[in-house]
């Protein structure tokens, strides 16, 4: 059962499954307001998703310019602040471990006649 909040202009503002002294109106779950407020948060929650997940590819990207930018000795690693420094290090030392457990996995797979 679907309470509502509404904001000074009238529109919802929060939902709650249980009524209460903010949540004092009921609307169907069909309601037309309910249902669009519905959307307009997945559709915030799915941009949210997309946004995070650009995040992530870049600061993939942004690992993979410093190492090409040492590698090239446009910069020294030790340029870096030790707090990026520390977070280079943790993260290259992750993926290596993720590497080993992969490769030991493919190794496992391979002896058990598995492709």
């Amino acid at each position: 059962m679907p309470y509502i909040q509404r904001d000074s202009n009238g529109n919802i503002s929060a939902i709650s499954m249980n009524s209460g002294p903010e949540f004092s109106e009921y609307l169907s779950p069909t309601h037309p307001q309910l249902v669009s407020f519905l959307d307009s948060y997945k559709d915030a929650s799915q941009s949210l998703a997309t946004l995070e997940e650009s995040d992530m590819e870049f600061v993939r990207i942004t690992e993979d310019l410093v190492n090409t930018l040492v590698a090239k000795n446009v910069i020294l690693f030790t340029d870096l602040p030790e707090a990026v420094q520390r977070k280079l290090l943790a993260r290259e030392r992750l993926r290596e471990q993720i590497q080993g457990e992969r490769n030991a996995s493919f190794m496992d797979d391979e002896e058990n006649g598995y492709f």
